[in-house]
Parts: structure tokens; sequence; C-alpha cells
């Protein structure tokens, strides 16, 4: 059972809020995501007050043996402010104020709260880069497999020119490879620590704020007290991020969604992705996909909503600093979610290469190679080129004939209007338009001819491999830091003899 509370530690200066302002100024019920590691900062914090000798080790002890054995469950109908009052009250009512009182020695909940937002977000990036590697995985799992097939690459949503699957999920695969190097760089700016800002200020409690920073994981200090607890850059670049791989992957959802649909018949979704219809009995909707593309509109609101909060703010702290975090967690939640489902949808679908190849094989989507042709073999510039090809396709589509056929016949008379006749044999047309012919001939670095799969694939696993890498030191790095937190204080907790 709870002791009555021995001292309110909001102290006698105001009397008593409102039970209506209270909860419409608390942030309890968003601070089960940062509890622990209020817990965590609560510790590092009397470990350095301890070792600064400003605490005494006995004092200390208790507190940290409090600390430890203290819940970050945080029970439905509290009435605190945030969990940083609630758990200093819980400690003052259990140790008594001439122990517990000791634990804001030095400290404000304007730094802990931004040191503890920091930490929790390390973990959410780690998360969220191993979502889109995932995605990334999952690409480079199809392109092994059917990498080499000939699809049709769109502009406008129509045929364009035949490119090759791999070619298409490169694509994706660079644009979410920019997301995972954005968001390793915004951890390195995460991972700096506020605590020792107290108030904005600094404090004249001689704690060393490199110590603290060690204990909790932190690679360096946010410099400025001012800046350490009245910015939330860290949030809204993270927003930012995870907002442009959100819509990287809406895109591809949405490709998923089309692709799967009869009007294409690219792709075949897997049953666990998909719902059927309350009413229609042959339906199979790409629910999951759709979720992500509506997902991706959120965190849009979401970061929208963050930058509409701190716009204005004057320095230092606000409390409207408060209402950023909840767009944090969600929109991070959210694109991690999405994210990984497009994965699982990415990775279990089938691959219908048949109809793909065809849609790829049509459209006179090769007609840029007859009029490159002409241009480097026959004398007129590229313009001459494209209008002369122009004329050929509008006649080839009005006539209901192959453009090549057209072309064997048509272009010394279309041609000569465009100030050359030129002449060419119908098989060497042919062969010029052929979809598999074109690809081959591309020669620029980075495009879609089917003999660099191997060597492009190769490349991006040996990113994909680096971005493992990465995550693995970062988690590592944390779960060391956390290890040390504990047996540090630990050590501590055993203290008990008082100093002279």
């Amino acid at each position: 059972m709870r002791k009555t509370k021995e001292m309110d530690i909001r102290g006698p200066r105001l009397r008593k809020q409102s039970d209506e302002a209270l909860d419409f100024t608390s942030s309890m019920a968003a601070d089960g995501r940062i509890a622990r590691r209020v817990i965590e900062v609560n510790m590092a914090h009397m470990a350095a007050l301890v070792e600064a000798q400003e605490v005494d080790p006995a004092v200390g002890g208790k507190c940290l043996k409090f600390l430890m054995g203290a819940s970050s469950v945080i029970s439905p109908g509290s009435k605190a402010e945030d969990f940083h009052q609630q758990l200093e009250q819980d400690a003052v009512d259990s140790l008594g104020v001439e122990t517990a009182g000791f634990l804001n020695y030095g400290k404000s909940r304007n730094d802990q709260v931004a040191t503890a937002i920091r930490m929790e977000l390390r973990s959410a990036i780690i998360d969220f880069l191993g979502a889109v590697a995932s995605v990334q995985r999952a690409l480079l799992r199809q392109v092994a497999k059917h990498g080499e097939v000939m699809i049709p690459g769109y502009t406008h949503l129509q045929r364009a020119q035949p490119v090759t699957l791999a070619h298409h999920f490169f694509a994706h695969f660079d644009a979410l490879q920019r997301d995972a190097e954005r968001a390793l760089q915004l951890y390195g700016r995460v991972n700096l620590s506020p605590m020792g800002s107290a108030a904005m200020a600094g404090t004249s409690v001689k704690i060393d704020r490199r110590y603290v920073a060690r204990l909790l994981g932190f690679s360096g200090l946010v410099r400025n007290a001012m800046d350490g607890v009245a910015s939330r850059d860290a949030a809204v670049e993270s927003l930012s991020c995870v907002t442009i791989a959100m819509l990287d992957a809406s895109r591809l959802a949405e490709e998923l969604i089309l692709w799967s649909s009869a009007e294409f018949g690219f792709i075949e979704l897997a049953d666990s992705y998909a719902a059927s219809s309350s009413i229609m009995p042959q339906k199979k909707n790409a629910v999951v996909a759709e979720m992500v593309r509506a997902k991706a509109g959120s965190v849009i609101g979401d970061l929208m909503g963050a930058c509409a909060i701190l716009k204005a703010l004057p320095y230092s702290y606000n409390l409207d600093l408060q209402e950023v975090t909840p767009h944090l967690w969600r929109a991070m939640d959210d694109a991690t979610a999405s994210i990984r489902l497009l994965a699982g949808m990415v990775e279990s679908a089938s691959i219908n290469t048949e109809a793909i190849s065809s849609a790829a094989s049509g459209g006179n989507s090769t007609a840029v190679a007859l009029a490159n042709h002409l241009a480097s073999e026959h004398g007129v510039s590229f313009r001459q080129a494209h209008a002369i090809v122009g004329e050929l396709v509008r006649l080839s589509e009005g006539a209901g004939k192959p453009l090549q056929d057209v072309a064997a016949e048509k272009l010394p008379a279309v041609s000569a209007k465009f100030g050359k006749k030129i002449t060419l044999d119908r098989n060497v047309i042919r062969t010029m338009l052929d979809p598999e012919a074109f690809l081959g001939g591309i020669a620029t670095e980075g495009g879609a001819n089917p003999r660099s799969v191997k060597r492009e694939l190769g490349a991006r696993e040996k990113e994909l491999a680096a971005t493992a890498t990465s995550l693995k030191g970062l988690t590592s790095a944390l779960n060391a830091s956390e290890r040390k937190l504990r047996t540090t204080t630990s050590g501590m907790a055993r203290e008990v003899k008082p100093r002279d």
C-alpha cells in the first residue's frame, strides 16, 4: 500500500491546480514511452552527484536502490503533471524528503525530459533503420530471382521505354539507401546529451556532464545549456527523415497496388497482405499497401504539426514543447511499421514474368533507338530525327501496323520532309526496335542494360551489409552503456557508509 504523501514536491508557492487544468497540461498519458529513460537519467545523475561528492554515498545509494526498483508502468488515472514529477514524488514518499530530496539536485525537468526523449529516439531510429534495410533486402532478393526480366518503364504512367525488373527495383533501393544514410547521420546529432543544462543556464552543482553522458550512452554533449533544453530540431529532423522515407515507401506501395490489379497483372500479393470484400467474394484487395499509402499522409501531418508548434517559441523552455513528442512517436511508429510491412509484401509477391515481358514488348517503346540511329549515322540532328520518328509512329498507329513495317516503307518520304531522304533495310529497323536489343545497346553507367544486373546487385548487397554493420555497432554501444550504468549504480546502491 502506498504511503500517505510526505511532502508535495511542487512546494507551497502556488495553490493546488484544478483537476481540469492538471488534466489539460499533464503529459502522463504520453510519458509511458520515456518512463524507463527517465529512471535511467535519474540513475546517471545521482551517480554523478555521488561521484562528485555532492551527495553522501549512503544517501545516493538509497536513492539509486529506489530507482533500480522503480516501475516504468504508469497507472491509469494517475494525477501528476508528468512522470518526472511522479517518480520524484514516489521517491520522497518512500524514502523521505531528507534522502529523496536530492534526486533533483542540480537538474531540472527541462534537461531531464530532453535527455529522455533523445534516449528513446535513438532506439526508434535503430528500429526504423532496420525496417528500411528489410525492404531493401526484399527488393534485392526479388532481383536475384527475376532481375533480368524485361518490364515496361513508365513516365506519366504511360509506357515509355523497356527496362529490367532489376533496374526498376534498384531505383527504389537507392532511394531507400539515401533514407538509411540520412537516418544514420541523424543518429549522430540525436546522440548528444543535454543533461547538466538544468533549467537553461547550467548549474553550480559540480557534476561532470561528460560522465553522465557516458553512462547514458551518448557520444557527446549539446554544448549550450539553453539550446539543450529549448531545441527540438532533433525531433523535427527525425520527422523529416521518416517523412521522406514514407514518401518513398508510399510510391512503392502504390506500384504494388497498381501492379496487382487486373489491368496490370504484373504481380500477385500474398494473401497475408490482402483482404476480401464484405460483399464481393471474388475480391482481393491490397489493403496493407493502401494503409502504407495512407500512413504516409499521417506522417506528413505529424511533421507539419510539430513545425507549427515550434515555429514561434521564444527561448528557452515552454510547455508547448510537450505537444511535439506525441507527433514524434506516432510518426516513428507509423513509419517503422509501414516500411516493415512493405518488406513482407515485396518479398512474398509472386512476379508474373510472362505478363511483364509481354507488356514491355509493346507500345513502340523503343522508338528512341531509331531516332538515335538516324542522328548518329545519317547526318541529321536529334531534333530532326525525333520529328521523323514521331511522324512514323503517328502513321503506324493510324494504319494499325507495326512501326518497323511502316518505317521501312515510309521512312524515305517522311525523312525527306524534314531535310534529308533516308532509307533503311527492314531487318535493320526490326533489330533496332527489338526491346532486348534496345536494352543491350544501353551504354551509360546506371542504365538498364541486363549485363550490369549482377554487378549492380553485388554493389548494393555490400551497401546493405554496411548498414547492417552500422546498426549492429549502434545497438552494441547502447547495450554496453546500459550495462555500464547498471554496474556503476548497483555498486553505489550497496554503499551504506556515510561520508565523514
